[in-house]
């Protein structure tokens, strides 16, 4: 998967999502495989990843670009998960707390990079929160906001959540491992079966094909 996502990276044009149906037949198996027997009552697109993830920092600019581009009331959730082996599992939800510090003040995106990239480029690590926190407002995060934020009971209990739902495809045998692409609840997106000439594209198309989907 991380070969698929690499070169896709580099090679991939970042095209326009599709709006009309997907031209591609899509095939369960192949593309996509059927993960739990309801969809969600309300359209979603979750993935599941890790800043410690060098396959997800690979997926990261397909996944904003595909966040921007979903139809109309449709948004990409991200939970970070926090069973690597790299830190301490207190550590990978401080990193979840500071993502959705970051979210809520509408700087998701611009975090995640800037996390990623001190975790795989600069070679940066963390030891304690206060080194997240460090990272945060030396990216102008205001550290009135970090400090009020990190404690915030809806910014835990969203973390809290994001621990639920890793448990429970956890259990399901669903998550694995990570990135994780989960379309209606019902759908996980197979890497290795889109295109390599054209990542993005087949990326926005097969998660349109399932978003419609109605079986």
């Amino acid at each position: 998967m991380l070969k698929t996502l690499l070169f896709a990276l580099l090679f991939a044009p970042l095209a326009a999502f599709a709006s009309a149906a997907a031209p591609v037949q899509y095939q369960q198996g192949v593309h996509y495989d059927v993960v739990a027997e309801k969809a969600t009552e309300v359209p979603e697109v979750l993935e599941f990843f890790s800043f410690y993830c060098p396959h997800c920092k690979a997926f990261e600019p397909f996944a904003q670009t595909l966040d921007k581009n979903l139809p109309s009331g449709v948004k990409l959730t991200k939970h970070h998960v926090d069973f690597l082996r790299v830190a301490p599992p207190e550590l990978q939800q401080s990193l979840a707390k500071a993502y959705v510090v970051a979210k809520n003040a509408g700087q998701g995106d611009r975090i995640a990079d800037a996390i990623f990239d001190y975790l795989h480029l600069h070679r940066g690590s963390f030891t304690t929160e206060q080194d997240i926190r460090s990272l945060l407002v030396a990216n102008d995060i205001p550290a009135m906001l970090v400090d009020s934020g990190m404690v915030n009971p809806a910014v835990v209990a969203e973390v809290d959540a994001m621990k639920r739902s890793q448990d429970h495809y956890s259990e399901a045998k669903v998550l694995q491992g990570v990135p994780t692409l989960l379309v209606n609840g019902k759908y996980q997106v197979k890497f290795s079966g889109l295109s390599k000439d054209n990542f993005q594209q087949d990326l926005n198309d097969l998660v349109a094909f399932l978003l419609a989907k109605k079986d």
